[in-house]
């Protein structure tokens, strides 16, 4: 498949700063991860065909949206870098608006009609909420965004973040623990695997191979923990 071409290729990267998208869904808790990506290390994706069309669908549905945003005279600015330097974080949010007297960051996600009618009645997904609330702490706002879009009717909602008390937590503890994570490589110091190898997390990790072939480990970080 043309999709897939190149895919389950190990190819060398080494990551400079956490990235909030990776970090709060899958091996992105773990802090072995972290160390080997920022060391360099073989990285294999072997994401499957429909997969790689979705992520391709998404992008251009970010894309369509963030023009009638522009279009529409809210646009503040678009594709807004998200950086600091204690902890290393680098990224983009989708988008800054101008709505009434408020400046939110925006972060839009694309589903199908199924996932888009569920999630205008329920709680956002948490690894949503944890990208939004990294954004807000970094840029320092007090209200976010999730704006979701049905792939198949092209509906929107919004949902509406604010730091609650235990947004505010989370995100303090997590940038805590993205300083401990950078601080052991810092200092050469490469935590044990804290999964075992047959678990979910490692199953779908794209250096498990370069992880299995490393050492050991010296100290122990327990994973990110998400909110509940």
């Amino acid at each position: 498949s043309g999709y897939t071409a190149g895919m389950g290729e190990a190819v060398f990267k080494q990551k400079k700063s956490f990235s909030p998208s990776a970090l709060v869904y899958g091996n992105g808790a773990c802090p072995r991860y972290w160390y080997l990506a920022f060391s360099g290390t073989e990285f294999v994706d072997d994401h499957d065909a429909y997969s790689v069309a979705n992520m391709a669908s998404g992008t251009h549905g970010h894309e369509r949206i963030q023009k009638a945003i522009t279009d529409a005279g809210i646009m503040v600015e678009s594709e807004k870098r998200i950086v600091t330097q204690d902890p290393p974080i680098f990224g983009f949010a989708d988008a800054i608006i101008q709505w009434e007297e408020d400046q939110p960051v925006v972060e839009i996600k694309t589903m199908r009609e199924e996932s888009f009618a569920y999630r205008k009645f329920a709680k956002p997904p948490n690894y949503h909420l944890m990208q939004l609330i990294i954004y807000m702490k970094v840029l320092g706002k007090k209200l976010g965004i999730l704006l979701y879009e049905s792939k198949n009717s092209h509906e929107l909602h919004a949902i509406a973040v604010e730091p609650t008390p235990e947004y505010i937590a989370w995100a303090d503890y997590a940038f805590e623990w993205m300083r401990e994570v950078r601080k052991s490589w810092e200092d050469g110091q490469l935590p044990q695997k804290p999964y075992r190898s047959n678990s979910k997390v490692c199953k779908t990790c794209p250096i498990q191979k370069a992880c299995a072939a490393a050492d050991k480990g010296t100290v122990k970080i327990k994973p990110l923990e998400y909110l509940a």
